[in-house]
């Protein structure tokens, strides 16, 4: 559920990841070092922590990046991509490239239907947008893509092939290498939580084999200097916009790192043909397993002279980053998501302006709803809208906000 789960995020490679990456192979090489808010991924090393030395510095740029590919494709155990040859470019080039991509992978109307979302959920302050705030943060963040459309990989260069790129165009060439055999193009790329689950299969496989390539490829302190890194500015982002974009990383090296340890790469390869359903079996691997599928809900119809902007699935990843954002303790926004089963969000908006929303969920357990509603009624204490939480039944709970009581009662009827 989220506006940078399109097909322009699907394939692209933040600084974030990178940092992830460095964090890891320090892990796996026996350095203790602490990993950032969401999952902590330690992924499967192979037989030889013995790092050769990096390719950067060997040979033309060409025989360097076509060394990467050979490796990260033998380390896949995939064929090939045909993919030409890459752009290096600097990193405002990047900026404007993306700029050009943002728009076409997230136009207008999109942008007008999330903002009416996000701030009917309270997330955004009334002088932001998320159309702004989302090619911000991606601009700061981005250090190259895949494109699916043309094939071409770019990547930021500005000062050769860095061990920092290097890393970049092992991440991106496992792109480049799913899309190649799975088919990128096929995956879900509307804004719902199946789509943001199908992303943390596609970043957290490119993670995975970024870190293993980089345990066998890049020294000690070429790692120790990636990890160094500071992140790019995020000054006025929103956390849980940050939290959002990192996900597919965390949560996704998590998720394919255990699908790595049942069977190596072939167990992903295998998860492709079944992709992860829901960010609840992102999360809970053994939910993905057991075939835990979400439960259907029946989406709230509104009634009265509203126009509806977003109908779609929150999920359970959503659900706590949106209560944490509310001022829930993280812990507690976690555990009050976890016991979640399905959900259907319907966002909407009047010709005067006003927003609103309706949030139908269902839960595993009568317990698991309780703390839901527990979580929600604290989030309520700093929620700058009208909210008003109904327990349906033993399992279900339903959330109406908006910007006032009168304009929720219009849409959503009385409230109980």
């Amino acid at each position: 559920m989220t506006p940078l789960g399109r097909r322009l995020v699907a394939i692209i490679s933040l600084g974030l990841a990178l940092l992830v990456v460095a964090i890891l192979t320090l892990r796996a090489l026996g350095v203790p070092i602490a990993l950032g808010p969401l999952a902590s991924p330690t992924p499967v090393p192979p037989p030889s922590l013995t790092p050769a030395p990096s390719v950067a510095g060997s040979g033309s740029l060409e025989e360097a990046l076509a060394a990467i590919e050979a490796d990260v494709a033998d380390l896949r155990d995939l064929p090939p991509a045909d993919i030409g040859p890459p752009r290096l470019v600097s990193r405002d080039e990047l900026e404007e490239l993306l700029a050009d991509r943002f728009v076409e992978d997230y136009p207008p109307e999109e942008v007008a239907a999330d903002n009416v979302l996000y701030h009917a959920l309270g997330l955004l302050a009334d002088d932001q947008d998320i159309g702004e705030l989302s090619l911000q943060l991606l601009s700061g963040q981005v250090l190259g893509y895949y494109d699916t459309a043309s094939r071409e990989m770019v990547i930021v260069a500005e000062t050769g092939l860095t061990p920092d790129a290097e890393a970049v165009y092992a991440h991106e060439y496992t792109h480049a290498l799913q899309d190649a055999a799975f088919d990128l193009e096929t995956l879900v790329t509307d804004a719902s939580d199946r789509s943001l689950a199908e992303l943390g299969l596609v970043e957290g496989d490119a993670t995975t084999a970024m870190t293993l390539w980089a345990i066998e490829n890049l020294t000690l302190e070429e790692i120790l200097d990636i990890s160094q890194t500071p992140l790019p500015d995020t000054s006025g982002i929103p956390a849980w916009m940050i939290r959002q974009l990192e996900f597919p990383y965390l949560a996704g090296s998590e998720f394919v790192t255990q699908l790595y340890g049942t069977g190596g790469f072939a167990a992903v390869d295998e998860t492709w043909a079944d992709p992860p359903r829901s960010t609840e079996q992102v999360l809970h691997y053994a939910a993905y397993v057991d075939d835990e599928a979400p439960v259907e809900v029946t989406a709230f119809t509104p009634a009265g002279e509203v126009e509806v902007a977003v109908d779609t699935t929150f999920g359970e990843a959503m659900t706590a980053i949106w209560l944490a954002a509310l001022g829930v303790p993280q812990v507690d926004a976690d555990a009050a998501a976890a016991g979640w089963g399905g959900d259907a969000i319907t966002a909407v908006s009047s010709a005067d302006g006003q927003v609103g929303v309706v949030l139908v969920t269902a839960w595993d357990t009568p317990i698991d709803a309780d703390e839901f509603v527990a979580a929600y009624q604290q989030a309520l204490e700093r929620l700058p809208l009208f909210g008003h939480v109904e327990r349906v039944s033993d399992t279900e709970v339903t959330i109406r906000q908006g910007t006032s009581e009168a304009f929720v009662a219009s849409f959503a009827g009385p409230l109980n």
